[in-house]
């Protein structure tokens, strides 16, 4: 690897003349806040010069016999800085302005990451949401699903046990036991498993949300969109923090974090380590046990290395484990009673009452080498990874005070992944730039469902259901044996290039081919297949002024196909890969000075082969996947940023889906109540909503953060995340009625102490994270409950 390493350098070193030298460094601001888009210029040739970029790092070739270096930014003092080195940490003042009290301030452009170069927001002809580490911390983001309830069209919610997710953007749904819609990136480098998506959000420096397909640059499964997480980079600058947290449902926790430089300018580490419990909120009314309990650890280490002014190297090992409560579903109070009608959609008046108290455990394990130098005008980056996710659960399989069975799933997989990528760097005036890169993967998976009887009931003659007499077998009967293995290779180019000063034309595409491998246990069968394909993706932006940015997109949208155990008459031995066509129109303005954001996009989704899930109800139960042949979805968001004074944000989006199953069919069980899971009729859904896609979504909310002293700041946030109708199945028979959610937090700063209180679903409203239409299936409905109100307290520390 050092020999690597070497040779990298010297390649570097042969593109520039033995006159010229390398001056590499950061700039960043009073508070220690990387500064993006900063020009560097050299005092002795003006045509020279450099922008920093999104970690406020720059390179930039200069003469021998040069001195200095002129640095500024918008709103900051213009610096001159001495070489004194061949790396440099430039701290940059803010320009004081007698009118400072009176002017208010426009919003400052947020860096993207989302075509891989820096580029500000409402410059990027996409629909993106982005905010860096000083908003993170205001609104009190802490895991994905906080970051999701401020975005339109997009929601997250998890149901059975963590891991267990459902992001739903513009849609476009997770599905059960299958891949995520969204693509989430941490540090470069993409999540193979959407159980990963549970992680805790910590030492965050930008975080994104860029929707519509984004599989050219993110590869397969970014058919919705993709989640853009870069953390903080360690600094030479020692810096240590810790935190507590406590909060009701015996919530409490601790973190510390702490990041320096082993070797100033050269060898850099940072550690963060979190630990929090919580008892739980929600009562198992049977068992009068709380449900909903969980325990996580988090940890993430992170050692950068700086070669060269032009190349580094960072190693990331980041690690969570939750334990936690799991399957605590609710369906009505007494099976056996006829006259007790099924669980009605909007029944919330029950908690769980099953006699068997549910357990789950999710591990996570990512390992990373992120390789990066600065070429002649160009960027290289590699990424090497390697991630193990575990997840785990048993618990109840009846959801009633009686003891018929019990079940389990474990789900595991292990990824490699190697990518390539070059990017231009021909400065923010060129009019051509690129991205190309490959990558490899190769990701084995393993999926197991097993049912345990209680033999008091089934082999007593089935009288004895009784919970105080139940004796649950140890030999399970397996419902989903399987061994997957999917092997990836691709290559991907993006270009943009701009015809004129105001018209750039943008077009890429990907090509993954995939090998995909399937051993079930069940049917005793080996399955293997391939496919080729092609992620083509195309935009037009016109800049009608500085504030004004219009845009055209069209994109093809992959999510992978795959296997089920057994074939049964609601879904077939395989599942066809998921595909979609894209278009979106949008248009980004800004006013006064950049103190109103307002940005709209209207899109068009047309879908082959829609993914469902579904399951066959025999003892054990089979699960599977099917597919609409084909749907669409039409819809538009609307986003309004105001900057009241310098002191207090609003912020409000809308977002509308109209959703329809163009083509499809649902095979529905007609005798099931007389356990016949062959007799069913074919249903014409044609004309339906597609499942989960929610009919609209409404966020407003305010931010503000005042002085009270030079070191001191008192701030308030608020958001109000406003859902609509959900249907729960293509027959259209159960439905999520539209609720609000209201989450607020006051943070109080003086010097280097922190206190912040806050509260999630202030008004404890009640709903459904998940709702299964069992009566079909012979059985009663189901439904998981949502969080009650949580309130609690942080106090932090830094030194």
């Amino acid at each position: 690897m050092k020999k690597l390493f070497l040779f990298f350098i010297l390649l570097a070193q042969v593109c520039y003349s033995q006159q010229s030298k390398d001056i590499g460094g950061t700039i960043v601001d009073s508070l220690g806040n990387p500064i993006a888009g900063a020009t560097i210029v050299d005092k002795s040739d003006p045509t020279n010069g450099v922008v920093s970029d999104f970690d406020g790092e720059f390179v930039i070739s200069v003469a021998e016999s040069t001195k200095e270096l002129e640095v500024s930014y918008l709103g900051f003092k213009t610096k001159v800085v001495t070489i004194n080195g061949n790396f440099l940490n430039i701290i940059l003042e803010e320009e004081a302005s007698q009118l400072e009290g009176v002017t208010v301030q426009g919003f400052r452009s947020v860096a993207s990451k989302a075509r891989v170069r820096t580029q500000a927001i409402q410059s990027l002809p996409e629909t993106t949401v982005a905010i860096d580490a000083a908003t993170i911390e205001a609104s009190g983001i802490d895991n994905i699903q906080s970051f999701t309830a401020q975005i339109s069209n997009v929601t997250f919610t998890q149901a059975q046990q963590p891991g267990v997710n459902f992001l739903t953007v513009r849609g476009i749904s997770q599905i059960r036991n299958a891949e995520s819609p969204v693509a989430v990136v941490i540090d470069g480098m993409t999540l193979p498993d959407a159980s990963a998506m549970n992680m805790s959000l910590y030492d965050i420096e930008l975080l994104e949300f860029i929707k519509g397909p984004q599989g050219t640059l993110y590869g397969k499964n970014a058919i919705a969109g993709a989640v853009n997480i870069v953390t903080k980079d360690p600094t030479n600058k020692n810096k240590t923090k810790v935190m507590l947290t406590a909060g009701n449902g015996g919530l409490y926790g601790a973190g510390l974090s702490s990041s320096g430089a082993f070797t100033k300018d050269k060898f850099y580490y940072s550690v963060t380590g979190r630990y929090s419990s919580f008892d739980g909120l929600i009562n198992n009314t049977f068992l009068n046990q709380k449900a909903d309990f969980s325990e996580e650890v988090n940890f993430r280490g992170k050692l950068k290395y700086r070669f060269s002014p032009r190349w580094s190297a960072v190693f990331v090992q980041d690690n969570f484990k939750i334990e936690a409560g799991g399957n605590y579903y609710v369906t009505k109070t007494d099976l056996f009673d006829p006259s007790i009608p099924v669980l009605a959609d909007d029944d919330y008046s029950n908690e769980p009452f099953g006699d068997v108290l549910g357990d789950s455990d999710l591990s996570n394990s990512l390992s990373s080498l992120k390789v990066e130098g600065s070429l002649s005008k160009a960027k290289f980056q590699s990424v090497t990874s390697f991630n193990a996710t575990r997840r785990y659960y048993i618990g109840e399989n009846d959801y009633s005070q009686y003891a018929f069975s019990k079940v389990s799933q474990t789900s595991d997989s292990d990824t490699f992944s190697q990518e390539f990528r070059l990017t231009s760097d021909y400065g923010e005036d060129s009019k051509f730039d690129y991205t190309v890169g490959t990558l490899y993967q190769n990701s084995n998976r393993y999926l197991n469902t097993s049912t345990f009887l209680n033999r008091t009931y089934y082999e007593g003659g089935f009288v004895d259901a009784s919970a105080e007499n139940a004796n649950y077998s140890t030999d399970p009967l397996v419902g989903n044996d399987d061994d997957n293995t999917i092997e990836t290779l691709a290559g991907f180019g993006f270009v943009d290039y701009k015809l004129t000063e105001k018209f750039t034309v943008s077009a890429g595409v990907r090509v993954d081919y995939d090998k995909l491998t399937n051993e079930s246990r069940i049917s005793n069968t080996s399955i293997e297949n391939d496919i080729t394909v092609w992620q083509p993706k195309f935009s037009l932006a016109y800049e009608f002024s500085e504030t004004i940015l219009g845009y055209a997109n069209y994109g093809r949208g992959y999510r992978s196909g795959g296997f089920n155990s057994d074939e049964t008459v609601k879904f077939g031995r395989t599942y066809e890969p998921e595909f979609t066509n894209n278009y979106e129109l949008g248009l980004k303005t800004s006013f006064l000075n950049n103190r109103i954001i307002f940005n709209n996009a209207f899109y068009r989704i047309d879908f082959e082969n829609q993914q469902q899930y579904t399951f066959i109800p025999v003892t054990p139960a089979v699960l599977g996947i099917y597919n609409f042949e084909e749907s669409t979805i039409t819809g538009f968001e609307t986003e309004l940023k105001f900057r009241a004074t310098n002191y207090l944000d609003f912020f409000t989006s809308l977002g509308l889906n109209d959703g329809e199953i163009k083509k499809g069919v649902y095979n529905r069980l007609t005798n099931a109540a007389a356990f016949d899971y062959e007799t069913s009729e074919e249903v014409d859904v044609s004309g339906n909503t597609s499942p989960f896609t929610i009919e609209s979504t409404f966020q407003i909310g305010a931010n503000a953060n005042f002085e009270l002293a030079e070191k001191s700041t008192l701030g308030f946030h608020v958001n109000v995340d406003s859902r609509g109708t959900q249907y729960w199945d293509p027959l259209e028979e159960y439905k999520q009625e539209p609720y609000t959610l209201v989450n607020a937090r006051v943070n109080l700063k003086l010097n280097n102490f922190g206190v912040t209180v806050w509260s999630n679903n202030i008004f404890d409203t009640k709903f459904n994270t998940e709702f299964f239409p069992t009566a079909e299936f012979g059985f009663n409905n189901l439904r998981f409950p949502n969080t009650p109100t949580t309130v609690g307290i942080d106090l932090s520390y830094t030194f």
